[in-house]
């Protein structure tokens, strides 16, 4: 359905928020769930249900709102969201969509979210850095990363790529990442995470060790660029693609029809 023709003039933010989108389409039927502070995949949503999923189900974190038609704001806990959204559920519905996996059917419930550490197994952290008890750095707490170990699959964005984010190993494991313990604890069913969406590129787990690998590079930026912002040594192919720019349709559905204030071109991306 996309457009053949790539523009040429965009954002790191809208670059980030269609791939996220085009990433949807192979869970048009399931759900999705993303956080609170999340403008950006709530962006990718609304793009995936016009384009690629429209059977994708899509809840905000923050305030509960499904499936919202509202225009992208700054958190998915602003009241507008709800004003658009076809069902508000409360804190107990939500704790049951995102445990739904365990009786559903095919549906898959994944997950978008962040951290302020993501390490090379993909465990992500959004509690501290340093020592718990006396931290550099205090994060908001676990909150819904938590069910990092019920959700089918987990996807990871972040605005930033530097070494402090992308480390060896999280400080605080608010949720698993390909290691033996998440083998040995985690239910069966729970894949774990796929994709890291970062400005600099795309990032999965499918090297030999499970840990992250390389799987394409945004416009503008060479291997060696983010080897030197990663802190922990990447599987880098042979051969890595770039990432696809966004379409013009694409960029015409995000700029008039879901982010017209231009909230995704404001974003602090740093590169």
């Amino acid at each position: 359905m996309k457009s053949s023709k790539p523009a040429t003039d965009y954002s790191i933010g809208e670059l980030m928020a269609v791939s996220i989108a085009r990433q949807m389409e192979v869970h048009d039927g399931d759900w999705a769930a993303i956080g609170a502070y999340s403008e950006l995949p709530m962006a990718s949503m609304k793009l995936a249900r016009l384009l690629y999923a429209p059977n994708l189900w899509w809840m905000s974190g923050g305030g509960g709102a499904i499936n919202s038609t509202s225009k992208v704001v700054r958190s998915t806990s602003d009241f507008r969201v709800i004003r658009g959204a076809e069902y508000v559920m409360n804190m107990q519905d939500i704790v049951d969509i995102e445990m739904w996996r365990f009786s559903r059917g095919r549906e898959k419930v994944v997950a978008v979210v962040g951290g302020i550490q993501i390490d090379k197994h993909g465990a992500s952290n959004m509690v501290c850095v340093g020592d718990y008890a006396n931290p550099t750095v205090r994060g908001v707490g676990t909150v819904g990363l938590c069910f990092g170990v019920s959700f089918s699959m987990v996807y990871f964005f972040t605005l930033h790529h530097n070494p402090k984010i992308f480390v060896d190993q999280v400080d605080f494991i608010s949720s698993p990442g390909h290691t033996e313990a998440r083998r040995k604890y985690v239910p069966e069913g729970c894949e774990g995470p796929q994709l890291v969406f970062s400005p600099l590129g795309i990032f999965d787990f499918e090297s030999a060790a499970r840990t992250m690998r390389l799987r394409s590079l945004h416009p503008g930026v060479t291997a060696t660029e983010v080897v030197e912002k990663t802190g922990f040594e990447l599987a880098i192919p042979d051969d890595v693609p770039e990432t696809d720019p966004p379409t013009e349709l694409e960029l015409t559905l995000l700029r008039n029809a879901i982010d017209p204030d231009g909230v995704l071109r404001e974003l602090r991306i740093t590169r």
